[in-house]
């Protein structure tokens, strides 16, 4: 039900595919404040490498880095908990990855390069702008920074920043798809 009213609300690009940020409140779902919207999805060039993945059981879908940016995208400061420093992170918020995954309102788990595997509940990341990171203060997050892309958590509520989502912080992320 909740797909079929981002669907109908204009959360998708018919020419592109690729989701684009409401033009008007969804019931009940706060309207996040991007750094800028969709923009047409670029092909994939020859030896281009895929960054990312969205697997929904049915359809798999690679991104590269250039069709990632390509997204909307939500920029905001907070701090990294294990780094324990502040940045300016931008990248595509989970609500939108999961919107052109087909699973929006579905908990999803994001996995990362070395095997670990966290779950963001629903309710969490179509609230607020959870996102996948890919610059922190302007620049590509370096391997020491826990990029080249890592789940990033705002700074309110405050439980993102404690105990429990203290895993939620993927770093190395590769894939999402709904939680099993």
């Amino acid at each position: 039900m909740l797909l079929c009213a981002l669907l109908v609300a204009g959360a998708g690009d018919a020419a592109t595919g690729a989701p684009t940020a409401p033009e008007r409140p969804l019931p009940g779902i706060p309207v996040f404040e991007y750094a800028h919207p969709a923009r047409t999805m670029p092909p994939v060039l020859p030896g281009e490498a895929t960054v990312f993945s969205i697997d929904n059981g049915r359809v798999h879908r690679t991104l590269t880095l250039r069709q990632l940016k390509s997204l909307p995208a939500v920029r905001y400061r907070t701090t990294h908990m294990q780094l324990r420093q502040d940045y300016t992170y931008e990248g595509v918020a989970l609500r939108d990855l999961a919107l052109l995954g087909g699973f929006a309102g579905q908990d999803v788990r994001l996995a990362a390069a070395n095997g670990f595997a966290a779950t963001i509940a629903a309710s969490d990341y179509m609230n607020y702008p959870i996102m996948l990171a890919y610059s922190a203060d302007g620049r590509p997050i370096p391997t020491l920074k826990k990029g080249p892309l890592t789940v990033v958590l705002p700074a309110q509520p405050e439980r993102f920043h404690r105990g429990t989502y203290s895993a939620a912080w993927v770093w190395f992320a590769e894939r999402i798809t709904p939680a099993p």
